[in-house]
């Protein structure tokens, strides 16, 4: 079966780390020279000969789920509610498998570093850049709905692959540093897109009206803005959608559509829902200054009772059990009920495979 994590692959992962720490014991770091090094030179030959057939066996493994991770098992087509994919959710059980393997038979003072071992960091390294490869793929793929879904599977992914990195300690940050830095700017891109989204679709007349004034301001400054767009004007769009009732509707609609998109495998609506609402602030507050500078005029309500708005309401729609999840702190170390099989990084999940990365 392609990518089994069998006995003999993980025996050939640890004969190799084995093998690689022997060497140390014969190198003539004293350079005596003779046959004394050409002894030592045969022993380190026949341990390398050795390796390279351990190696040969477990790269072949490796290689045979990168095409697994390649082929977007698991990923609907567009897009939608994708959640963490089944790749990304297997990687941080089997990396622990790893490093357990490693550890048995060994003192609790034993540290193995993975990084300092070339054909290991690299081949683990490769694993995990192809999961981006795969992530990015799915995300630019032309069936992938290009409004939110793309940028949620890029958020949801790369912060699973973040937290899951990070909460395994510093072996792993040095062995995947590129990679984390890598997903660290996918998160945050993709994050500042959705949230984005989020707020023009639903304060759509708010942000014509200000990136109107904005580009007007640049061309004739803030006094003569009122000619272009009258005062009166401006205040009655404000009453319109800035209302409280009509606010309190619309955060709620965010809430509820962001507890739609987001899946529960990644745990991270809390914190999506916490940038949101500091975003929602950064925007009322810019426009506010705007309307001060071209108007004269402050907001009603202020970008600080927004916030508590956004606090407030969305609290009462969980007491009264409107949405499914809850602000809570993301749990250390979460991985689904499908990532907990660490004898094959493709095994079929347990309980209903079609419920995998979706929402309630």
């Amino acid at each position: 079966e392609t990518g089994k994590l069998t006995g003999e692959t993980m025996l050939s992962l640890v004969a190799s780390i084995h093998l690689n720490e022997s060497m140390e014991g014969y190198i003539d770091h004293q350079k005596k020279g003779g046959d004394h090094s050409l002894s030592l030179a045969y022993v380190r030959a026949t341990i390398l000969d050795f390796r390279k057939k351990v190696d040969k066996n477990w790269v072949g493994w490796v290689e045979d789920n990168i095409k697994y991770i390649r082929s977007n098992t698991g990923v609907p087509l567009n897009g939608k509610r994708a959640g963490v994919f089944p790749s990304f959710a297997r990687f941080p059980t089997y990396l622990d498998h790893v490093l357990q393997s490693c550890q048995a038979g060994r003192g609790s003072d034993y540290k193995v570093n993975l990084s300092k071992i070339r054909v290991i960091s690299y081949y683990l390294q490769k694993m995990a850049g192809a999961l981006f490869a795969s992530l990015h793929e799915c995300a630019e793929r032309d069936t992938t709905d290009k409004q939110y879904a793309s940028n949620v599977m890029r958020m949801e992914n790369s912060y699973f692959f973040l937290e899951s990195i990070r909460r395994r300690g510093d072996e792993l940050m040095v062995l995947f540093q590129k990679q984390f830095v890598a997903a660290n700017a996918i998160f945050k891109q993709s994050t500042d897109a959705y949230l984005g989204w989020m707020i023009k679709r639903e304060f759509k007349q708010l942000h014509v009206l200000f990136s109107n004034i904005s580009r007007i301001r640049k061309d004739v400054g803030d006094k003569d803005v009122p000619i272009h767009v009258p005062k009166s004007t401006f205040i009655k769009t404000l009453a319109k959608e800035t209302s409280r009732d009509i606010l309190k509707e619309r955060i709620v609609a965010m809430y509820e559509r962001m507890e739609k998109h987001l899946s529960e495998t990644a745990n991270f609506l809390p914190l999506a829902w916490k940038a949101l609402v500091r975003m929602l602030y950064d925007w009322f507050n810019r426009w506010e200054k705007m309307s001060f500078s071209c108007y004269n005029y402050k907001l009603e309500p202020s970008p600080v009772e927004i916030v508590r708005l956004a606090k407030t309401k969305v609290g009462a729609v969980k007491k009264t059990g409107g949405g499914g999840a809850t602000l809570n702190t993301p749990t250390a170390g979460a991985t689904t009920a499908s990532a907990t099989n660490p004898n094959n990084l493709n095994a079929k999940p347990g309980g209903d495979e079609n419920n995998i990365g979706k929402t309630k």
